[in-house]
């Protein structure tokens, strides 16, 4: 097993990492129990705090998707937090974003061309249009803010 904390910083990350590097028959066992020690948590959480099972359910997904070791540093970084991910609709909708940047910008392509690049042949052109402009602005604004700093 790989170590749980790259960069530990206290002592009990240190110990656990050198614990589970040291005991490497014993490392994927442990694995399999803290899942288990993962679940009891996450279902006690949702039962003490009438959590929403949503919430929880997903939680468990990304724990078990990711692993022990990218949770933890998952939980590194967002420990405590309440985060909101955007929606899948929202997500793609940043990448055709993106990709429509892309293309007119850097490539020039006209829209017709996006299209027929991107494969949506019912591209809203100008909603992208508005999209591409404003964060042609936002990146134009960051490239001077940039600038500005440098002096």
């Amino acid at each position: 097993m790989d170590k749980v904390y790259i960069n530990p910083r206290s002592l009990f990350e240190q110990r656990v990492n050198d614990i589970l590097t040291r005991e490497t028959k014993s490392s994927a066992f442990f694995e399999d129990i803290f899942k288990l020690q993962q679940i009891f948590v996450f279902e006690k959480a949702k039962t003490s705090q009438k959590s929403d099972d949503e919430a929880w359910k997903s939680l468990m997904q990304l724990f078990t998707s990711l692993g022990s070791m990218e949770f933890a540093k998952i939980i590194s970084v967002c420990g405590g937090k309440t985060i909101t991910f955007p929606t899948e609709d929202e997500y793609k909708d940043s990448i055709v974003t993106a990709l429509c940047y892309y293309y007119k910008e850097v490539e020039g392509l006209d829209w017709d061309a996006i299209k027929e690049k991107i494969d949506i042949n019912k591209l809203n052109t100008i909603k992208y249009g508005i999209r591409v402009q404003q964060l042609k602005s936002f990146i134009d604004g960051q490239i001077l803010k940039s600038i500005k700093k440098m002096k």
